[in-house]
């Protein structure tokens, strides 16, 4: 004999909730939530202090480097004019690039007729060891280098590291390859046959 127990009515009544539960909610939520106007006033209040602080902290360093300026007299390096002296030694040394690739200068005739050799220059420093020390790893390269000494119009000394002489372009075109290869710029420079 089979039962129908889908239709089968309940006898126990639905429970109720109790107000003591629903009671102890509603406090829990009300001593934990602080009021808004009060995190919004705390946050000004904060924002303000920073930005006091910010400005008290920036202040004294520019009263400072001002005093110092008007102590000592000197003005700022961008007011200073600079002059510039590589216009006049350029006039001196005449600077050939060639237009065309390296392998173009090995297809020319040799200059050997010409009253002028080619020179590269491989740096010039203030310091003379600066000099010598590319100098020593020139000759590590199996070039024939030296230093040659300019003095400046300011009175300042220059130390160039010159390579060569070159008298055909081939083997000037196979040095400065060399010298590029090892990371060392270069400049040529065409001078009269001594």
């Amino acid at each position: 004999m089979s039962r129908d127990y889908a239709k089968k009515t309940s006898k126990k009544p639905p429970a109720k909730r109790s107000k003591a539960r629903t009671n102890s909610r509603q406090s829990k939520r009300s001593t934990t939530q602080s009021p808004r106007w009060m995190w919004l006033f705390s946050g000004y209040l904060l924002g303000i202090l920073s930005m006091g602080l910010l400005h008290l902290w920036q202040t004294p360093q520019q009263d400072i480097s001002q005093a110092i300026d008007k102590v000592t007299g000197t003005k700022s390096v961008q007011d200073a004019k600079t002059e510039f002296i590589f216009y006049t030694q350029l006039r001196d040394a005449e600077i050939i690039v060639p237009d065309t690739p390296p392998d173009a200068l090995r297809k020319t005739k040799a200059d050997k007729g010409q009253d002028e050799v080619f020179i590269l220059q491989a740096g010039s420093f203030k310091n003379p060891q600066d000099a010598d020390s590319l100098r020593a790893n020139l000759l590590l390269l199996n070039m024939n280098a030296n230093v040659e000494k300019i003095n400046s119009s300011k009175g300042g000394t220059w130390h160039r590291v010159l390579v060569g002489p070159f008298q055909s372009s081939s083997k000037l075109a196979n040095a400065r390859s060399t010298l590029l290869q090892n990371g060392i710029d270069n400049l040529v420079l065409k001078r009269p046959k001594k």
